[in-house]
């Protein structure tokens, strides 16, 4: 089967360029990297195929401990942390929320949402 790619002048004179250096033509250079990635790409399991995997794996005993209390309980008795600023962690905070926020409106604005 054949098939006609238009390839960017950017990716084409990369592709020339490899060629050039295997003493390859540029046709064997595409096919053996696609041939490589189609392979590396059949040899990954799916998201879906890992998940049934670990559904299906029964749980180790030696994993298991058994419950010594209440974590709620142990929560509420927690010792204070003198060396806790929470006016400092509300700033720093707000400042990481401030930067996801300009990152997801450049992500939008770079792929066309916005």
């Amino acid at each position: 089967m054949g098939i006609m790619i238009t390839l960017p002048d950017n990716i084409a004179v990369r592709l020339q360029r490899k060629a050039d250096a295997q003493h390859l033509s540029v046709k064997e250079v595409a096919l053996d990297i696609l041939e490589t990635v189609l392979e590396a790409e059949s040899a990954f399991p799916t998201p879906e195929t890992v998940v049934s995997k670990i559904k299906a794996t029964p749980p180790n005993p030696q994993s298991i401990r058994p419950p010594r209390g209440s974590l709620a309980d142990a929560l509420r008795n927690a010792p204070d942390d003198p060396d806790f600023d929470l006016a400092r962690w509300n700033q720093e905070w707000t400042a990481v929320a401030v930067e996801m926020k300009a990152m997801t409106r450049a992500n939008d604005i770079a792929e066309g949402r916005e």
